[in-house]
């Protein structure tokens, strides 16, 4: 599981807390699964990232349309 390198300080990492929070809740699936996949799509995204700003909600927008369009990747 990704998580020490993904966030840069304790305030990305409430932010990004939040916006799996708001995932787990919209999606109705444990937000421990929301995570997995959030912080792997976050290191990918944010490697790339040359503004921040908007990382969650872009990275919240590609995990909602990946488990839209196959719930397998979730581990179930």
């Amino acid at each position: 599981m990704a998580t020490v390198g993904v966030y840069e300080n304790d305030t990305d990492r409430k932010q990004h807390s939040r916006a799996i929070q708001m995932l787990a809740k919209d999606l109705h699936i444990p937000e421990e699964e929301i995570k997995i996949l959030y912080e792997k799509t976050l290191a990918s995204i944010k490697e790339r990232a040359r503004i921040k700003d908007y990382l969650a909600i872009l990275v919240s927008r590609n995990v909602k349309g990946m488990i839209k369009r196959d719930d397998s990747l979730l581990a179930s």
